[in-house]
């Protein structure tokens, strides 16, 4: 396939070599989350038969996010983000095989298990950030829409992977043969991120004022420029109450008795939705902008997650297609809002801005899988979803009225942003 007809379908960052190189470390790396995730939450919940336990052993999972992303973000600022992800990949792929085997072993001690997956947590983390401004390093800034889209498509495909072998697996066996399975998953691609050839770029400075005070500096940053700082916050309501849907699909594929096959199958459709939306997000947003594109996006999440929770349990089909609308809805959703976010970041504050919105978007999550398993004890895990999509529907409306010009964003094919003319005689103040 030509370069020009990858331009006209969106997919012009396939047309260089490193890209594409990630683009399939990128697939093996997520395919292994999904499946980590998959045994994790079946192994907690057969051991516990508590939805709040699962909660809780994601909220340990992802703490690190929440605790360490803001530093990661400065780390990869100084250090390139190729090391990391490079080094991320391969220790949390040993940490996932190590608790993999503890979960085969009858009798491990819950703390064990949740120790283990704190440290799977810890080194996600250490990457987190990198994985999404990589990109900028291995694409000029013309193709970076495109590439954020394809990075985002990534997850999607893993998810549908991660989520038949996660189901298969489980169905075969006890869930510790997921986790060893997800462990061969991550580690497969580090040596290939180690070798990537990158785009030279202006790293920051060491600082002697440490890491809290280059935070700080980008913190500022966003309130300096109003509208890159709603976009930043709305990654908040994602995070905290639509993602966490992730964590609790085991509770609800137990409740409507579809066994761990189902909840492989849930996966894969989420990831269905998201492959579909991923091929076509980067024309829609050329076609109708990129903010446009972010709320559009929340929207079909929201709506995806409200109709999923209040689905009679009989309508698997339609249940499975709402999840479907929640995962096509969150690629656009966070492919337009980093495309805006690498756009309206200076280079020099371009990783933390980067893990600013990693922390809101993913940080936040064991929070939510800690609330939204709370929820799921006292109510239900189907009637929590619902209620968390009705939420996020709110949210969006509320930044919407708030920040309009936000509607008017647009990045062009040469990486320029139009619509954002405050915003330029902000950064330039």
């Amino acid at each position: 396939m030509n370069g020009a007809m990858l331009d006209r379908l969106g997919l012009n960052a396939l047309g260089y070599g490193p890209f594409r190189i990630f683009f399939v470390s990128n697939f093996l790396s997520n395919s292994s989350m999904f499946v980590f995730n998959a045994g994790l939450g079946w192994y907690i919940l057969k051991l516990t038969d508590s939805p709040a336990a699962v909660g809780f052993a994601f909220f340990v999972n992802g703490l690190p996010w929440l605790l360490l992303m803001a530093h990661a973000g400065l780390l990869t600022d100084r250090y390139g983000p190729r090391p990391l992800v490079a080094l991320s990949y391969a220790i949390t792929g040993a940490a996932i095989l190590a608790l993999g085997a503890l979960a085969l072993i009858p009798g491990t001690p819950l703390w064990a298990v949740l120790a283990l997956a704190f440290f799977v947590g810890a080194f996600q983390t250490v990457g987190a950030p990198g994985f999404i401004s990589i990109v900028t390093e291995l694409v000029p800034a013309g193709a970076v829409s495109s590439a954020v889209a394809l990075n985002f498509l990534g997850i999607s495909v893993g998810r549908i992977a991660g989520g038949i072998i996660g189901g298969t697996l489980i169905g075969l066996g006890p869930a510790g043969f997921a986790l060893v399975g997800a462990a061969l998953f991550q580690a497969a691609p580090a040596l290939h991120i180690w070798r990537l050839a990158t785009i030279p770029v202006e790293r920051s400075p060491r600082s002697e004022r440490g890491l809290l005070g280059p935070l700080l500096d980008a913190a500022r940053y966003g309130v300096r420029n109003p509208t890159l700082g709603v976009i930043l916050l709305l990654s908040a309501g994602p995070g905290l109450l639509g993602l966490s849907y992730n964590f609790i699909l085991p509770v609800a594929a137990q409740e409507m008795g579809i066994g761990g096959e189902g909840l492989g199958l849930l996966l894969a459709a989420s990831g269905a939705g998201g492959l579909l939306a991923g091929m076509t997000a980067e024309g829609v947003m050329r076609r109708f902008g990129h903010g446009r594109t972010v709320f559009t996006g929340l929207a079909s999440s929201a709506l995806g997650l409200t109709a999923f929770g209040l689905m009679p349990t009989i309508l698997v089909p339609i249940a499975l297609v709402a999840i479907g609308f929640v995962g096509a809805g969150f690629l656009v959703y966070s492919a337009a809002s980093l495309s805006l976010v690498q756009a309206l970041a200076p280079p020099a504050l371009r990783g933390r801005l980067t893990s600013l919105f990693t922390l809101l978007y993913w940080g936040l999550m064991p929070i939510g899988g800690l609330l939204g398993g709370a929820a799921a004890e006292l109510t239900n895990a189907r009637f929590t979803i619902a209620a968390a999509g009705l939420i996020l529907l709110g949210t969006g409306v509320a930044a919407v009225l708030g920040r309009r010009q936000i509607l008017d964003l647009r990045v062009e094919r040469d990486g320029t942003l139009q619509g954002a003319e405050q915003e330029t005689t902000a950064r330039a103040a």
